[in-house]
Order: structure tokens, then sequence, then C-alpha cells
């Protein structure tokens, strides 16, 4: 059974916000999530990390959302970065929408709350 609970919380460092998610993301599952990332997005943090380590698959409308507030913390002035370590068919759904390249991506949390050290990271 997978278990498709979806968090937000405000655990961490102040102005980071936190939504973490497991199991697989179809349509389904991702409007709860894409939800949940609206939710967090209505005051945004300065730093939004988006746990993706126990993400098993992910589909096209969960990366629209993922797309999407992206943007709104970009044109807020604050930054999202998607922590792995990702899976398999994450990170590949990722590399065929060519979102590796648009998406600041950490390899675990811990690595997501430290201060990027280049403009990509």
């Amino acid at each position: 059974m997978t278990d498709h609970t979806h968090g937000a919380a405000a655990a961490g460092p102040a102005g980071v916000g936190v939504v973490r998610a497991r199991g697989e993301l179809d349509w389904e599952d991702a409007q709860d999530f894409v939800q949940r990332l609206t939710d967090a997005l209505d005051r945004p943090p300065r730093l939004l990390v988006v746990d993706f380590a126990e993400v098993t698959f992910a589909d096209s409308s969960v990366l629209h959302g993922l797309l999407d507030a992206h943007r709104r913390m970009a044109e807020a002035g604050g930054r999202l970065v998607l922590a792995g370590p990702l899976r398999e068919p994450v990170r590949r759904l990722l590399d065929l929408a060519s979102a590796t390249g648009y998406l600041h991506i950490a390899a675990d949390a811990d690595a997501a709350l430290r201060p990027p050290r280049s403009p990509r990271e």
C-alpha cells in the first residue's frame, strides 16, 4: 500500500517553509499536493523546501505544480528548492521536461537549507 499523505510544516529556521510528500503522486494525489504548495505560498517564505525524498513517482500535473510554485516564489523574491534524493521515476520526469535546469535541486533537505554557492544551485 502506498502512503499518499502529504504534510506542510513551518518547522525550521524563520522564513523557511517545508512541504513534504511521499508515495506515488499521480493525477489524483497531485491535487492535494498542489493545494499544499498553494497554501505554503499564501504568505511566501523566503525559502520553500519541497522534500521529495520519499516520492516514488510523480506525473506531469505534479511537475506543473512545482514549476508554478517555483515561478511564484521567484516573483515574490524567494526561492523554491526541491530536496531529494530523487528516485529514478521522478528524476526521469524532470529530465524529460528539461526541468532540472530550471528548478533548484538539492541532494537532501539539509542541503536545501544551505545558501546556494552559485546562481543555479
